[in-house]
C-alpha cells in the first residue's frame, strides 16, 4: 500500500511541477540547408518548423512569399509536412515588409510573436535572420518554446533565443518568460 501511496504522490507532483526552468530532453538538430535561416522546436515534442529563404532563379528572395515554412515530424517519421492553416495563422506563419533596398532585404513578424522583427539580409554572400537577443543585433539560429500543460491547449511559458552576433563573433542567448 505504501508503494502505490508514493507512486501516486510522484506522479501527482510530476504532473504538477514548475516550468522555472527548462526541461529539455535530446531534440534532433535538423540538416543544414543551403537556404536555411532559422528553425524553432517546441517541449512538447521533437517536431521542428523550419525557416528558408525562399529564392528566385535570378538568387533573391521572392517578393510575395520570401520564407518557405514546414515542417520536419521527427515523432513521427521524419517527413516533411506544410503546416495547416491553422498552424501558419495563430503560430508559425509571418508577415513581410519589403524594405526597399537594392540587397532585396525584407522584414519579417512571426504571427505568434509580433513583438520581435526578424530582418532577412544578405550577410557575406548569405542570406541571414537578424534579430535582437539579448540586446544585440544577432544571426537567429534556433527558437526553443517551453510549453505549460494546463489542460487541452498548452500555454507558453517562456521562449528561448539562439543566435550568433557576428560583431562580437560569439554566441548569444536570450530566454523570455511569458507571463
Amino acid at each position: 500500500m505504501k508503494i502505490v501511496s508514493l507512486l501516486l504522490l510522484t506522479g501527482f507532483l510530476c504532473a504538477f511541477r514548475t516550468n522555472d526552468t527548462p526541461h529539455r530532453t535530446h531534440f534532433p538538430e535538423p540538416p543544414h540547408t543551403p537556404n536555411r535561416l532559422f528553425y524553432i522546436q517546441r517541449s512538447n515534442d521533437a517536431n521542428t518548423v523550419m525557416y528558408e529563404a525562399n529564392l528566385r532563379s535570378d538568387k533573391k528572395l521572392n517578393p510575395e512569399t520570401p520564407l518557405n515554412v514546414y515542417w520536419i515530424r521527427y515523432a513521427e517519421r521524419g517527413q516533411r509536412e506544410d503546416l495547416s492553416a491553422l498552424q501558419w495563422q495563430l503560430a508559425y506563419g509571418y508577415k513581410h515588409r519589403d524594405l526597399g533596398t537594392a540587397a532585396n532585404d525584407v522584414e519579417i513578424n512571426l504571427n505568434a510573436f509580433k513583438k520581435r522583427s526578424i530582418f532577412v539580409a544578405n550577410h557575406e554572400g548569405k542570406l541571414v535572420a537578424f534579430t535582437q537577443i539579448n540586446g544585440e543585433k544577432a544571426a537567429l539560429q534556433k527558437v526553443f518554446v517551453q510549453l505549460a500543460s494546463n489542460g487541452l491547449i498548452p500555454k507558453v511559458h517562456s521562449i528561448e533565443l539562439f543566435g550568433f552576433d557576428y560583431t562580437k563573433e560569439k554566441a548569444v542567448y536570450e530566454r523570455i518568460l511569458i507571463q
